[in-house]
């Protein structure tokens, strides 16, 4: 089973993203910040994804992807960003920096569920 890790410091977000990783039958891990989504990835057996939020405290999505990327145990990971539709242009930042994907924020449950899909099957 592949499994995917949020890091978002909303918990309400987790909880949609949760709710959308189960339904489809993808093993879900969550972090609330980029410095214990890094302590918990390597930890993870079959990650196969793990989805940022551009914008956190304690660590912003920027130097989080930075980090994954950098490391070898996590940099295969898929990464889809997500990242608020004013802050829009940073997209290409982040793609440049090896995000996989980015979906805008506020984002439907359908359109997270297809991105997921789309990613995973994509990588295979």
């Amino acid at each position: 089973m592949v499994n995917i890790l949020c890091i978002d410091n909303s918990k309400t977000i987790r909880q949609v993203i949760k709710d959308c990783v189960l339904d489809l039958n993808y093993g879900f891990y969550e972090a609330e910040n980029g410095l214990i989504g890094l302590t918990l990835a390597p930890s993870i057996d079959n990650l196969g994804m793990i989805i940022v939020d551009w914008n956190m405290p304690a660590m912003s999505g920027k130097e989080t992807l930075r980090r994954i990327k950098e490391d070898p145990k996590l940099a295969n990971a898929l990464c889809l960003i997500l990242i608020r539709i004013e802050n829009k242009e940073e997209v290409i930042g982040a793609i440049s920096m090896g995000a996989n994907n980015y979906i805008l924020k506020p984002f439907s449950v359908n359109k997270l569920q297809e991105k997921i899909e789309e990613m995973i099957k994509n990588a295979d």
